[in-house]
């Protein structure tokens, strides 16, 4: 039914019982991305009624009885062509494990047996991550009437979407396409995947354009260039919260300076997430740093291109 899941992982078709369950790991997954709205959206795109009707073209995998990943998707009705895949989640301890691939390529085959040669699927615009996997994969993008590939209010009033479609014809006559383990281009090499701690410290940012230097030895980083000096310094009790940073520093930083990739891994998905970002680069790794109230947008955004996240209160 699935192959290629890691050692001691089980699949099954989920059942009713299996609804919420889960729900209940569906924010711990998805790192709170979106806050409360974002909550209600994903729960909302999960009612029993999936696990009551479409349960033999969905799959749940589990570890000792606990989920790891899921993938909720269904055969048109109105079209018999058409396969749509609704909802897919992996636990993030899991990513980069291959697990969503294998439960793609089980839907692929179980549609192409079963008549369909098209299967389609959308993402929220800000879920970087899941654009570039559906992208690797061989999706394409069905842009709007303006050819733009956000399609706005595409699942009611400010509910945007991005919407995909896959030949699966030509999926299969090329041998599984835009596959990422068969591409080793500079475009589509699968990029790095780091564990990062969120750093005890708050951060605040100075610059003194006198050149001078800092009042204290409060600080983490100084960089001397033609405009001024900039300070990364701990933040104080009066530094306002706009202005407060949380840094986040690869928790296995001994990959020195020959490793390439490693700080693009990081600073596109928050780019592509409207995330701003600060860095201070170390002999053995990057000192990323992105605006406090930024956080959860942040976090989700790296989880979601594959890191590992280790985040602290």
């Amino acid at each position: 039914m699935i192959d290629d899941l890691p050692k001691g992982l089980t699949v099954r078709h989920p059942v009713a019982e299996d609804q919420p369950r889960i729900l209940a790991v569906l924010d711990a997954w998805w790192g709170g991305f979106q806050g409360e709205a974002g909550s209600r959206e994903r729960a909302l795109l999960l009612p029993r009624l999936y696990f009551q009707h479409f349960t033999t073209t969905s799959y749940l995998v589990e570890r000792e009885g606990e989920p790891v990943a899921f993938l909720v998707g269904f055969h048109s009705q109105s079209r018999p062509d058409v396969a749509y895949i609704h909802f897919v989640g992996v636990d993030p301890a899991w990513h980069g494990r291959g697990i969503a691939k294998a439960l793609y390529r089980g839907f692929f085959d179980q549609a192409w047996e079963s008549g369909r040669r098209h299967v389609h699927s959308v993402t929220s615009p800000g879920n970087a991550g899941s654009r570039r996997f559906h992208e690797r994969l061989g999706f394409e993008t069905l842009p709007d009437a303006g050819g733009s590939p956000v399609r706005p209010d595409y699942d009611g009033p400010g509910l945007d979407r991005v919407a995909f479609t896959l030949d699966l014809t030509r999926h299969r006559e090329a041998g599984g396409a835009g596959d990422d383990t068969t591409k080793t281009d500079a475009n589509t090499r699968p990029r790095p995947a780091l564990r990062l701690a969120v750093l005890d410290h708050v951060f605040a940012l100075d610059h003194l354009a006198d050149d001078r230097d800092p009042r204290d030895d409060a600080w983490h980083a100084l960089v001397r260039a033609p405009e001024g000096l900039t300070v990364v310094r701990n933040a104080s009790a009066d530094t306002p919260a706009a202005q407060r940073w949380i840094g986040l520093y690869d928790a296995d930083a001994q990959h020195g300076l020959d490793v390439p990739g490693l700080l693009a891994s990081l600073v596109r998905p928050l780019a592509e997430a409207a995330v701003p970002v600060f860095v201070c680069s170390t002999y053995h790794a990057d000192l990323l740093l992105v605006p406090d109230p930024h956080r959860a947008q942040a976090l989700a955004a790296l989880r979601a291109a594959g890191h590992e996240v280790v985040d602290t209160p």
